[in-house]
């Protein structure tokens, strides 16, 4: 798990990196084209959907941390790349406690500027798994089995789409919606939905 974590910095200080380089390399450009680099935060209201016939999922609050880039495309459309730690998973199912799913999550975002400083967002993200507690759940579907743990999937792949208001040159706001396409837990209907809201201070 701490390993994980240390690969999840080492990504973050990566793009800090790749930052500064763009910046020192477009420093005599506009400042209307200038790549930005932020630092991100926000809530996470958790669950896993799926149709199934065993539980019920449950929401679960969680959080996410990371640093992202802001890209303009065009007068209105920015790209926004991120790398994000992301704890998510469900506060019940076919378990007796919380389910945590430690991701490092990478979307990649079109922001679409629709009124003044208001845009629209979607994209694809990637997600890798860091860590879980499954070693401490078992299975108890219907009282016919127990299992000692369960095994998740490493790779989680879905859409994020939301809305972001820019208060000013350093403040973003965001509330987004992430639907995952593969079940986190294998052989389980159990895809992530993860609702947010982000603030992003840019340097």
């Amino acid at each position: 798990m701490k390993i994980k974590l240390l690969i999840g910095a080492f990504i973050l200080f990566g793009m800090s990196q790749i930052n500064a380089q763009v910046i020192q390399g477009t420093s005599s450009s506009s400042s209307n084209s200038d790549i930005r680099f932020g630092a991100k935060a926000g809530f996470n209201l958790a669950t896993l959907g799926g149709s199934t016939n065993i539980g019920n999922y449950s929401t679960k609050p969680g959080f996410h941390i990371g640093g992202v880039l802001d890209i303009p495309f065009s007068d209105i459309i920015n790209i926004q790349p991120e790398v994000l730690i992301s704890l998510q998973g469900t506060g019940g199912y076919i378990t007796n406690e919380n389910l945590n799913l430690w991701y490092v999550n990478v979307p990649v975002v079109g922001k679409y500027n629709v009124w003044d400083n208001l845009f629209i967002e979607a994209g694809p993200q990637i997600g890798f798994l860091l860590g879980d507690n499954t070693e401490d759940q078992y299975l108890n579907g219907l009282d016919i089995v127990v299992v000692d743990g369960f095994d998740t999937n490493t790779i989680d792949f879905g859409l994020a789409v939301g809305a972001g208001y820019e208060l000013d040159d350093n403040f973003y706001f965001q509330a987004r919606f992430n639907f995952g396409f593969i079940n986190a837990i294998k052989d389980v209907n159990s895809k992530n939905r993860v609702f947010q809201i982000s603030a992003v201070y840019f340097l």
